[in-house]
């Protein structure tokens, strides 16, 4: 789950940088929003939040990023549809949202996990599944996402953090990934080259629907880099603008959330955002 969390803990860290002018990591802006202490939140499905970085993905304008065809966009909106099991969602499908709920995983206090706080084998085993179903659909997306995935793998790696066993499941993971991008890229005349840059634009979208998902409130800037461009996200107000631009005159796009805890009857909304 992306958790967006409401009526704040009076004394969390996370309200003290809100509003400040200078843009920090937007990681760290959407980590700060995952730990924020709450009495209630907004729960965004993992499938729901990839469904609308499809959508930033679908709007992009901008000279300095690649051009994106179908089968691109399908892949980064199926990016996360392995996480489907743990939290329900795949907007699109044609099931009854209802059906689709999944209780969100919570600990000893009660409190809704974060994608963050999931374990390592959970997340592995989602992030296996949509690489799986997004090679059904999209195989040369599929090596996108693959290659995504890898990258997280590799960086938490780095971080030298987890115990032995769970540092094998994870070389083992980007491994096996490596050899499935491989064969997708022979299959499909690809080039590494354009595996990357197109793995930095969903990864991009990724981010920045997280951002939006979780209801930060800094100036944030971006880690992708695209031909000597970074990008930053400034607030004004209830619009997020984009500088440089990259989404032509700007876009309202929204995704859908649900209360928890529940007080007799689901809530579920649309939240809606405001992008120039």
């Amino acid at each position: 789950m992306v958790l967006y969390p409401l009526s704040a803990d009076k004394n969390s860290s996370a309200r003290l940088t809100i509003g400040s002018k200078d843009p920090i990591s937007a990681w760290e802006a959407v980590d700060r929003k995952q730990k924020q202490n709450a009495e209630e939140w907004w729960l965004i499905a993992q499938p729901d939040h990839a469904a609308l970085a499809g959508d930033i993905a679908a709007n992009l304008q901008s000279p300095f990023i690649p051009k994106l065809d179908a089968q691109v966009l399908r892949a980064i909106s199926l990016h996360d549809s392995g996480w489907a099991r743990f939290d329900g969602g795949e907007r699109g499908t044609g099931r009854d949202l209802e059906v689709s709920l999944c209780d969100p995983k919570i600990d000893e206090n009660g409190r809704p996990l974060s994608f963050l706080e999931i374990s390592l084998q959970d997340f592995l085993q989602a992030w296996t599944e949509s690489i799986e179903r997004a090679e059904e659909a999209v195989p040369m997306g599929a090596a996108m996402v693959s290659e995504h995935f890898s990258r997280l793998a590799e960086s938490r790696l780095r971080t030298h953090s987890d115990a032995q066993e769970d540092t094998r499941k994870l070389q083992e993971f980007v491994d096996c990934e490596k050899r499935r991008q491989n064969h997708l890229l022979m299959q499909h005349d690809g080039s590494p080259d354009e595996l990357g840059k197109l793995t930095d634009v969903l990864q991009f979208c990724d981010l920045l629907s997280l951002y939006l998902c979780c209801g930060a409130q800094e100036n944030v800037e971006f880690p992708q880099n695209f031909t000597g461009h970074a990008i930053r996200l400034l607030r004004e107000n209830e619009m997020c603008r984009l500088d440089p631009p990259v989404l032509g005159d700007g876009v309202s796009l929204g995704v859908t959330a649900r209360r928890y805890p529940l007080c007799g009857a689901i809530e579920i909304t649309t939240l809606p955002f405001l992008l120039s």
